[in-house]
């Protein structure tokens, strides 16, 4: 159990990324083979951009059972959990322990703060994106996130995406799959997509931190299926290399959707009574380094 608990805190710091009806958009298919002047083509791919944005989800709430698989060098450890999200407020991740399917611990992102609860040891880190060292090393804050479990384009520097923005992004047209960039500062950004609907398959981010070097995370989209007339991935694998005191460290986390529902009948924000003790994410670390 201690060491279930240990490895979820581990992922979250190194990540801290059934309707029947027709899919609804007012966006065209592109064929950009078919464009014979520059001027088309530019056209074809602005009409592309804004069909990938326009597959973006406009239901408000998003919440799930999953199965939650992390793997680690020799670790490779499968729970149960839930995973609830409300656009622009809240991405919670609750993990149970295995067999008991007690809640052993939870992440919970918010606009103005990251936290991490062990429920195991009654204790907690919480802090905004530049009090937590690790979360503000990899250059993640909300906004990211969000688009990331949400199968979105973002716009890194911006808190969000607009018709007026999507001239941002560099994109690279192919029959089969169409492939969007943005860089910004130290982060890059690539989005491959299928051209014919522009789903987002995999989003690619590279971070550079002087003190801890590159970071990179690739997330791959899987089992599609409509919501709210939408496709939305039922199934999330992370890939991730970081450093923690120096160390490579990869790891893959793999989030299964079961039943997905839009409603919306629970609260944002967690409350922990006084018995949770508020330890730094620097602590557990040093735990960890000594299992």
């Amino acid at each position: 159990m201690k060491k279930i608990c240990f490895l979820f805190l581990t992922s979250i710091i190194l990540v801290s990324c059934g309707s029947k009806k027709a899919i609804v958009t007012d966006t065209p298919k592109v064929n950009v083979e078919n464009a014979e002047t520059p001027e088309a083509k530019k056209q074809h791919v602005e009409m592309f951009v804004k069909r990938v944005f326009d597959n973006a989800q406009t239901t408000k709430n998003i919440s799930s059972k999953i199965d939650f698989r992390i793997q680690q060098g020799s670790k490779d450890i499968s729970v149960s959990g839930k995973i609830q999200m409300r656009k622009d407020e809240v991405i919670r991740i609750q993990l149970n322990v295995p067999i008991l399917g007690m809640e052993a611990g939870r992440l919970e992102f918010t606009k103005d703060y990251a936290m991490i609860v062990d429920r195991v040891h009654s204790q907690y880190v919480k802090g905004d994106y530049n009090e937590i060292s690790f979360l503000k090393d990899k250059g993640l804050n909300f906004s990211t996130l969000q688009a990331i479990f949400w199968n979105e384009l973002f716009l890194l520097g911006k808190q969000k995406v607009t018709d007026a923005s999507l001239s941002a992004y560099e994109v690279t047209m192919g029959p089969v799959e169409s492939i969007l960039r943005q860089a910004y500062e130290n982060m890059n950004c690539a989005w491959t997509t299928e051209t014919n609907d522009g789903k987002i398959q995999r989003v690619d981010v590279t971070y550079n931190s002087k003190q801890h070097g590159n970071t990179t995370m690739g997330c791959d989209y899987e089992d599609f299926k409509l919501l709210n007339g939408k496709p939305f991935p039922n199934r999330l694998s992370l890939n991730m290399n970081s450093k923690i005191s120096g160390k490579a460290r990869d790891m893959k986390v793999e989030i299964k959707m079961k039943n997905i529902s839009t409603d919306g009948n629970w609260d944002s924000f967690t409350t922990l009574s006084k018995k949770y003790k508020a330890v730094t994410a620097e602590d557990v670390l040093k735990i960890l380094m000594n299992l």
